[in-house]
């Protein structure tokens, strides 16, 4: 009997076992990210120059070292700049400078003669939402269009340590802990004061293109983040928490594109917010955090941190999810993402990787 008892229940497992086979067989588990390199250039070789006479229809900015310029989806170059103090770069417009430069000309994606001029002494800073130029003694800021006409200017005693610029306006993080909100026609939208911590600098500010939505790092010892939504004409805080540990240099935040999410660094990696639920998470990486790249139609996000011996890039799925990175060294480097492909900047090199879910 015993025996036969036996045999049934080995009977009885194995159909159970044959059932779950079938199940997953039929119902595969998810794909795993691919990484494909395409293509590596060395900037500094003419060879991967795009050939005279040739038109690109897609042109990339980038600024690495002292470096600065464009490239094409397909591995070539159409500009390339250097330049000997600092520098800034949009997708359509690029200035080199001085620290006392009084007259600062601007040049267009693919031109070497200036197109315009900023009269004004200071570090400019060029976004897909115009021209800010910001002064020598780090407490005034000043509105440029496109034509090198100032639209509109702020002065404060107290010094910049933050900033954010959206299509809704721009937002302004202050050493004594006050964020400013201006429209971006230069009117005072709103001040607000974050606090909570013994020293309450701003050291990360974020505002989103609807201009709904404001977040910020900010304070040393009891460092915090904060997330403000503003509902029925009035900006209340919706979220805060606080950080693990103090960070003492700015911090990244950024939202994403369709605002649902929102990215901060943190002294042991970053930290996503969503801005719906209010759900956060704490993912742990290596360095610091100085970009974030997103790609949508991957439901993905690259992000690229800085420690004392180089780089590494890291890719984070939906909410939180981290799938996968990679290390390497040098001395400088940058992140760009177009359409499923990302474009990694390692000193004078330039790597094209396609993404993929296999």
């Amino acid at each position: 009997m015993k025996i036969k008892e036996n045999i049934q229940l080995c009977l009885i497992i194995g159909s159970i076992f044959l059932v779950l086979y079938i199940l997953f067989a039929a119902n595969p588990l998810g794909q795993e990210l691919q990484l494909a390199p395409e293509w590596t250039i060395n900037i500094k070789d003419r060879q991967f120059f795009l050939e005279e006479g040739a038109t690109a229809q897609v042109q990339i900015p980038f600024k690495m070292g002292q470096n600065m310029g464009y490239f094409t989806p397909e591995g070539k170059l159409t500009l390339l700049e250097t330049f000997p103090f600092r520098a800034t770069i949009s997708s359509t417009y690029r200035a080199p400078y001085s620290q006392n430069s009084s007259v600062i000309p601007f040049y267009s994606f693919d031109s070497n003669t200036p197109v315009g001029e900023i009269h004004g002494s200071g570090f400019p800073f060029f976004t897909e939402n115009g021209f800010f130029l910001f002064g020598v003694g780090g407490g005034a800021i000043a509105q440029y269009d496109f034509s090198g006409n100032k639209l509109w200017n702020y002065e404060n005693y107290v010094p910049i340590i933050s900033f954010s610029s959206s299509p809704s306006g721009v937002a302004l993080g202050y050493a004594d802990g006050t964020v400013l909100v201006f429209s971006p026609t230069g009117e005072l939208l709103q001040t607000f004061e974050p606090g909570g911590s013994t020293y309450p600098v701003i050291l990360g500010v974020a505002l989103s293109d609807s201009g709904q939505q404001l977040a910020s790092v900010s304070g040393i010892d009891r460092q915090r983040f904060v997330l403000a939504q503003e509902k029925n004409g009035l900006t209340k805080v919706v979220y805060h928490q606080y950080l693990e540990m103090d960070q003492k240099e700015p911090v990244l935040v950024q939202f994403s594109q369709d605002e649902e999410y929102v990215y901060y660094g943190s002294s042991i990696g970053i930290g996503i917010l969503d801005c719906s639920s209010l759900e956060n998470r704490i993912i742990k990486l290596e360095g610091k955090v100085i970009s974030v790249k997103e790609v949508p139609s991957l439901d993905l996000v690259c992000v690229l941190t800085k420690n004392k011996v180089g780089y590494s890039v890291y890719f984070i799925e939906g909410f939180g999810n981290l799938i996968g990175g990679f290390h390497f060294n040098a001395d400088t480097s940058f992140i760009s993402v177009k359409d499923d492909s990302l474009y990694v900047g390692k000193d004078n090199s330039i790597s094209k990787i396609k993404i993929k879910f296999e």
